[in-house]
C-alpha cells in the first residue's frame, strides 16, 4: 500500500513539501510521485530536467519518481489525469494526495460523478461551440452541481477523482486544501507559500536569490547547478519547422482543425516567435491549449495516442524505502513496465513519441545536447 502524488514539481517548493511532510504525519507508506517529464500539462518546458525535479522531490521525502510519458503529460486534464491514476493504480497506490481549493473530499466526489456522466460531457460539448471549452465547463459544472465556487485550480482534483470512479480503482482521495498563492499567481508574498508560475518568473527575470525562504535548500541549489531550459534558444527552429509542415497532411489530436490552419498560416506570416504567439491568442483559445496544439503538431500526436493506456513508466529516481517497494510490486502480476534504462521502451509508439519531445527539450538550451541525451540518463538513486 502506497500514496500517490500527480506532480510537476516545476519545480519543487515549499507547498510541495507541506503536501509530503502532511502525508508522513499520518502515514509511514512509500510517497509514489508519477511526475511530468521534460513538458508540462500546460504545454511549457520544465524548468529543469525530469531528472534533476525527481532528485528535488527525493531529498524532500518522496520515495519513488516514475514518469508520466508523452503524450500524456502535456494532454488536457482529462487525459492527463486519466494516465497518472492509471500509472499509480498500477503500482499498487490505494490513498492519492492532491491540492484542492475546499479540501472537501465529499464534495469533489460529488463534483466527479457528475462530470463523468454521458449528460453533462453532451451538453458541454455543445456549450462549448459557442464558447471555449473551459469556461463552458466550468459553467454547466457549476450550475449542475448547485457548488458556485468551483474553480479551475480543482480541476485536476476533479479528474483524478473521475478517473478512480470510473476505473473503480480502490483508491481513497486525500484532498488538502491549498494555502498562499493560486498556483497561477506570479508574485511572490512573504509568509505566502508560493505558486511555481512565481518562482519560474523571478528566476527568469534574473532575481534568483529571492526565491530563498520559498523553496527548500536543496531545490534552491538544484536549480543552480542546472543549466534552465528557455524557449527563447529554440524559438526560430519552432517557427521553421512549423512553416516545413503540409497542413493536407496533419492527422493530430485537436478536434478544431481552424486553430491547426490558424497556427501554420501564423507561422508562415509571422517574422520573429512573439509576434507568432501574440497573433494566436484569442478569447476562445487559453494559452495553454495554443501551447499543447502547438506540441501535437510538431510531436505529430494523434487522438490514438491519447485514447491509449500507458505502455510503460520510466523511473526518475528512488529512496531506497521506494527501491524496496518497487521489487515487491514487480513480483505481482502488473502489466506496467517500470524502465529503469529508456532505450529498453525503444519499439513502443509512446516512447517514439517521448524520444521527439526529449529532442525538442535539448534544443531548449543556450548549452545545446544531442538529440538521444535523455535516452542515455540513469535514474537518481539514494
Amino acid at each position: 500500500m502506497a500514496f500517490g502524488i500527480v506532480c510537476e514539481y516545476n519545480p519543487f517548493h515549499n507547498g510541495h513539501l507541506r503536501q509530503i511532510n502532511e502525508i508522513k504525519s499520518v502515514s509511514d507508506e512509500p510517497i509514489i510521485c508519477v511526475m511530468s517529464g521534460n513538458f508540462t500539462q500546460r504545454g511549457e518546458l520544465a524548468i529543469v530536467d525530469k531528472y534533476a525535479r525527481a532528485k528535488m522531490a527525493l531529498l524532500c521525502g518522496a520515495d519513488l519518481v516514475v514518469e508520466l510519458p508523452v503524450p500524456f503529460c502535456i494532454a488536457s486534464a482529462e487525459y492527463f489525469a486519466s494516465a497518472s491514476i492509471d500509472i499509480l493504480a498500477r503500482l499498487g497506490v490505494d490513498k492519492l494526495s492532491f491540492g484542492s481549493e475546499s479540501g472537501d473530499a465529499k464534495k469533489i466526489i460529488k463534483i466527479a460523478k457528475i462530470a463523468a456522466s454521458d449528460e453533462f460531457k453532451n451538453e458541454c460539448a455543445e456549450l462549448s461551440k459557442n464558447a471555449g471549452s473551459v469556461g463552458a465547463y466550468f459553467d454547466l459544472l457549476a450550475k449542475k452541481s448547485g457548488e458556485e465556487n468551483i474553480l479551475s485550480n480543482d480541476i485536476l482534483g476533479i479528474e483524478y477523482t473521475k478517473a478512480i470512479l470510473k476505473n473503480n480503482y480502490k483508491i481513497q482521495i486525500h484532498p488538502i486544501k491549498r494555502e498562499g498563492n493560486a498556483y497561477r499567481d506570479t508574485k511572490l508574498s512573504l509568509g505566502e507559500l508560493p505558486s511555481a508560475s512565481a518562482i519560474r518568473e523571478t528566476v527568469f527575470k534574473g532575481n534568483f536569490d529571492n526565491i530563498l525562504g520559498f523553496v527548500p535548500n536543496s531545490t534552491f541549489k538544484i536549480l543552480r547547478e542546472n543549466e534552465l531550459a528557455d524557449i527563447e534558444c529554440a524559438k526560430d527552429g519552432i517557427l521553421l519547422a512549423l512553416r516545413l509542415i503540409d497542413t493536407e497532411k496533419i492527422d493530430v489530436a485537436i478536434n478544431d482543425k481552424g486553430l491547426v490552419n490558424r497556427i501554420i498560416s501564423t507561422a508562415h506570416e509571422c517574422v520573429t516567435f512573439e509576434e507568432f504567439e501574440e497573433k494566436l491568442q484569442t478569447k476562445k483559445y487559453t494559452r495553454s491549449a495554443i501551447r499543447r496544439a502547438i506540441l501535437y503538431i510538431l510531436l505529430g500526436i494523434k487522438q490514438s495516442d491519447l485514447d491509449a493506456a500507458p505502455q510503460y513508466t520510466i523511473l526518475l529516481g528512488a529512496s531506497v524505502k521506494g527501491r524496496e517497494y518497487l521489487s515487491e510490486i514487480r513480483k505481482n502480476d502488473n502489466e506496467l513496465k517500470v524502465i529503469t534504462k529508456p532505450a529498453n521502451a525503444e519499439g513502443t509508439r509512446q516512447f517514439e513519441l517521448s524520444k521527439k519531445a526529449d529532442a525538442l527539450y535539448t534544443m531548449c538550451f543556450e548549452n545545446k545536447k544531442e538529440s538521444g541525451f535523455y535516452i542515455k540518463k540513469s535514474p537518481i538513486i539514494f
